[in-house]
């Protein structure tokens, strides 16, 4: 025995502990592990992922990789939007006009600018100069200059109610020269081209607010560059309509587009957005007037103009559907209004369109979670307590705790992800191995175990204890197995020479460090009471030390 080998170390593991409660049949579980009396063993939680939002409805890389496999956008839209088919709005409802709040400009006055005439509140401004509709004692006042900058002389107009700047001309979809003729609202970082006309409204609050209301075709097309991009459109063989096969995603985006501002509009009864407008510009769908407007995502809309999806059965037969989507799924949807299906697009990776966001890699400083969730104290463990059983890991994370000193936090994998701004809630811990993995032991209790690599780095899940481990120190050979003390209270780990590294509660009984053998050590094992153990050789040779016959 070399006296080298009589090593009791107590070092923290060096890899971040995500501990996973979860059955092998339904990956949903109510048993939530009780929280160790450490702090975190490592600066950051390793995480890894599928997808970018939360999964409901159609995946938009999903789409264009059913697309780019040759699927129409009709049947795209059915493997999303199960129980509901393609349908037409009545005359009225394809008529309708859609007001969109730009909260950018939320408790700001509301600058207008043209390169054409306009008027607001009947006041007429000349090509190139300026309106400013500004909130004052609870009404509306007018003035113009020659440019958003100013200078305002004394209000043209006063004692408002929403005052609306209206367009001289009204430019057809298509029309190359649109941005120069459209409404400017007037913005610091860039001026926003807007179809339609430009109102000072207020919400409940009587705080000013800004709404631009265009036609529902309109919408739609500004809605589609912005949601998937217009190149996707090329993408792909000669498909329908005489167009590349990656076209068809981009009609089924302007359908879900078209479809979930309308059924937004028709459930609330109107104004649904705060009560001043149908629909927000960033945070429903993204809106940013005609800056993303392309030949392609145009003719995607007027190709699909007046379909939506409608659903087929039930309570809600006939009405449209609120279709919600997302960047990614991660390749499963995530349930809910909609069947869950798997998503075998969503991996789609061509020259130019690659996924990002199949799957996806985050490390999450453990500061961060604590002055998160201030109430937690020192982050001790974090368990994952139920997940949806859809896809790997068993799915996304459904409910899950946050186990710390002072107290605990149970929450949803969704509002865990959200306030770290993590991709999505389909999340599990990263491996992050310094080595390959040679053995594990069972906790006393079995409710945790340890894993042990051929580094003598030590990975603790459950109530396994993180007593040290031989990462980072000089090892004559590499670690072949480990066994661990009844109870839980510590481990060994076993080396190919027979060197023996004692963790924790475990006793050093001699190893056979430093002899000769005929052949190397593979593996060790633990008498019942502690007292001893076995190392064993390739050859079948037998090594006992301690109590161990």
């Amino acid at each position: 025995m070399a006296s080298t080998d009589r090593r009791v170390v107590h070092l923290r593991p060096v890899v971040a502990m995500l501990v996973v409660a979860a059955t092998v049949a339904s990956f949903a579980v109510s048993v939530v592990a009780p929280g160790v009396a450490s702090a975190y063993p490592s600066p950051t939680v390793p995480l890894r992922g599928h997808g970018w939002g939360p999964g409901v409805g159609m995946g938009q890389w999903g789409a264009l990789g059913y697309a780019l496999a040759g699927t129409g956008y009709e049947a795209i839209l059915d493997h999303y939007y199960g129980g509901t088919q393609l349908a037409p709005l009545t005359s009225a409802q394809d008529a309708t006009n859609i007001s969109v709040a730009i909260t950018e400009n939320a408790g700001s006055s509301v600058i207008v600018t043209s390169s054409s005439p306009f008027t607001v509140a009947g006041t007429a401004v000349p090509a190139g100069g300026a309106a400013m509709m500004s909130l004052v004692n609870g009404s509306w006042e007018v003035s113009v200059s020659s440019s958003c900058a100013g200078p305002w002389g004394n209000p043209v107009s006063t004692g408002l109610t929403n005052p609306t700047a209206v367009p001289s001309v009204t430019p057809a979809l298509g029309s190359p020269s649109t941005a120069s003729e459209v409404l400017q609202l007037c913005q610091a970082g860039g001026n926003l081209f807007l179809r339609g006309t430009i109102e000072g409204t207020t919400n409940s609050a009587g705080a000013p607010r800004t709404v631009n209301t265009l036609p529902l075709e309109d919408y739609v097309a500004d809605v589609v560059p912005s949601e998937s991009p217009a190149y996707w459109g090329r993408l792909g063989g000669a498909g329908p309509q005489g167009e590349a096969w990656g076209f068809q995603e981009l009609e089924a985006q302007a359908v879900a587009a078209r479809s979930y501002v309308m059924a937004e509009l028709v459930a609330d009864g109107g104004p649904g957005y705060f009560g001043y407008a149908d629909i927000c510009d960033l945070a429903c769908q993204t809106y940013r007037g005609v800056a993303n407007e392309n030949a392609l995502t145009t003719l995607a809309t007027t190709d699909t103009a007046g379909q939506v999806m409608k659903f087929t059965s039930g309570p809600s037969s006939g009405a449209i559907a609120s279709t919600q989507y997302s960047a990614s799924t991660g390749g499963y949807t995530a349930g809910g209004a909609f069947p869950a299906v798997v998503d075998a697009g969503d991996s789609v990776c061509v020259p130019t369109a690659c996924n990002p966001d199949h799957d996806w890699t985050a490390s999450v400083p453990v500061s961060t979670i604590e002055s998160t969730w201030p109430q937690l104290g020192t982050l001790q463990s974090i368990s994952v307590t139920g997940r949806n059983g859809l896809g790997a890991y068993g799915g996304r994370v459904t409910s899950m705790v946050l186990l710390g000193s002072d107290g605990d936090v149970s929450l949803t994998g969704a509002a865990f992800a959200g306030a770290l701004g993590l991709r999505s809630d389909w999340f599990t811990a990263a491996s992050s191995l310094t080595a390959p993995v040679v053995g594990m032991v069972a906790a006393g209790d079995g409710r945790g175990y340890n894993e042990v690599g051929v580094d003598g780095n030590v990975y603790s899940f459950g109530d396994a204890p993180a007593a040290g481990s031989m990462v980072g120190i000089h090892l004559n050979q590499p670690i072949v197995g480990m066994a661990a003390v009844p109870g839980g209270g510590g481990y060994w780990e076993v080396a190919a020479d027979g060197g023996i590294f004692s963790f924790g509660d475990a006793r050093f009984y001699g190893s056979m460090g430093g002899t000769p053998l005929n052949q190397p050590i593979v593996g060790m094992a633990a008498v019942p009471g502690g007292g001893g153990y076995w190392e064993v050789a390739a050859d079948g040779g037998i090594f006992s030390f301690g109590d161990a016959h």
